[in-house]
């Protein structure tokens, strides 16, 4: 019997001491060296393996990029006309008929509009009067519960007047903000009537 505990304790003895079987050091090879250094034994003719700490261990970088705006859901929803598709909330007023606005600040001016609307939908064309002269100027908007987003534009000249608009009854008054094809920008009030 201590023969064969004998034996047993040799063999083990033997395999630890043994250096093919003594236990393996990941830190002192140099399969993990970094470029330009060398680990503390070069035993293993293995092909070096460089280990980039800036990598990505999940493999999800691509995901992780910022959304483009353009191909958003709510942007792909307004190009492909597909907000009428959902609930509609019908506007407060009828904007249907001839308004009267009095532009104030930047240039005063007045303009004559006549307005059509389709569901939240408002627009139609009109006459600006300007320090003495007349344009001819058409508009485009959005009715949206008690609120108009207008925008005139006058072709002519080549400027936008982008109006947000409180609707009452048969009056309209808010601010606008003007741009004009040559980069300058100027802002004022509007009060507006509904024309018999």
């Amino acid at each position: 019997m201590s023969e064969k505990m004998l034996a047993v304790w040799a063999a083990v003895f033997l395999a630890l001491i043994s250096p093919g079987q003594a236990q393996y050091d990941p830190l002192a090879s140099d399969i993990f060296a970094l470029p330009g250094e060398k680990g503390t034994t070069s035993s293993l003719n293995a092909q070096k393996v460089y280990i980039d700490p800036n990598a990505d261990p999940l493999g999800i970088d691509a995901l992780m990029q910022p959304i483009d705006p353009e191909h958003s859901t709510e942007y792909l929803n307004k190009i492909g006309g597909r907000t009428y598709l959902g609930p509609f909330v019908p506007a407060a007023q009828d904007l249907r008929g001839n308004w009267h606005l009095l532009l104030q600040g930047g240039v005063p001016g007045e303009t004559q509009l006549f307005l059509v609307q389709n569901r939240d939908a408002v627009f139609g064309r009109g006459n600006l009067y300007l320090a003495g002269s007349t344009s001819s100027v058409s508009a485009s908007g959005q009715a949206v519960k008690d609120v108009l987003y207008l925008d005139l534009i006058n072709a002519e000249t080549l400027v936008l007047y982008r109006c947000t608009l409180t609707m009452s009854k048969d009056f309209l008054s808010g601010s606008f903000a003007a741009f004009d094809a040559y980069g300058q920008a100027w802002s004022g009030t509007i009060q507006g009537s509904r024309s018999a």
